[in-house]
């Protein structure tokens, strides 16, 4: 059965293993726009647990970008829906409905994840998550749309900066309402995913002290390195 579910993703690189991915943990904090699309990229792929984690209300805006959700679920809780979502797409992988305020969901988790994706769509949610990460020793995988743009971070606690670090180039999404298109917010979630395949089958370089950025108007992508900030307001302790 795993060899029929998961047999192309075995040839992407020498050495890789499923078992690296069936025997971990992972949570995503925000499941909006990049949290819906890198739910579904890491379920497929066959992770063994995925703790989903959001206090919010599906809303009929959200459709143009978070793909689990449809007309009928509007009003309803997303974590509650998109669990079910997640386990009709393959019933391998725990599915851990985590539905409430991130920084008062976190302590009461039952898995300690070995990896967070930031889906998070305001800073101060995003400082709390880094600081979280931090102080337990959980890399993380950043990423944030705004409008046609997008950027992606890998950050390692005592080893790399964090995208807090250079605060003059992390989007900063406190505007109501953020930009989204979906289809840029699905390409900068599936390079979450990417991130986060690359993490746990030791494959490929990691996008660590450096943004990965994105220009949908013109189609290119650009890398800019940035150090750690010694009094990082999220990763310094």
């Amino acid at each position: 059965m795993e060899e029929n579910r998961y047999s192309r993703q075995l040839y992407c690189t020498a050495g890789f293993r499923q078992a690296a991915l069936s025997s971990v943990a992972v949570l995503i904090a925000g499941m909006g726009g990049l949290g819906s699309s890198a739910s579904t990229a890491l379920t497929a792929a066959g992770l063994g647990t995925l703790i989903i984690c959001d206090h919010d209300t599906i809303a009929l805006s959200n459709l143009n970008r978070q793909y689990l959700y449809r007309e009928t679920d509007i009003g309803k809780k997303k974590v509650i829906v998109a669990a079910k979502r997640l386990k009709a797409i393959n019933g391998e992988p725990q599915i851990i409905a985590l539905d409430g305020q991130l920084n008062e969901q976190l302590p009461a988790a039952s898995i300690k994840p070995d990896l967070i994706l930031d889906c998070l769509d305001n800073l101060q949610a995003r400082i709390e998550l880094i600081a979280y990460a931090s102080k337990n020793c959980i890399p993380l995988v950043h990423a944030a749309v705004d409008g046609f743009m997008g950027q992606l971070s890998v950050f390692y606690p005592g080893k790399s900066a964090c995208p807090v670090c250079s605060l003059s180039s992390i989007i900063d999404q406190n505007e109501t309402p953020i930009p989204s298109l979906g289809a840029c917010v699905t390409v900068m979630a599936g390079l979450q995913a990417t991130e986060a395949v690359k993490f746990f089958t030791n494959s490929g370089e990691l996008c660590i002290n450096k943004f990965l950025s994105f220009d949908g108007l013109s189609g290119s992508f650009e890398t800019m390195s940035f150090e750690k900030d010694p009094n990082c307001i999220a990763c310094s302790g």
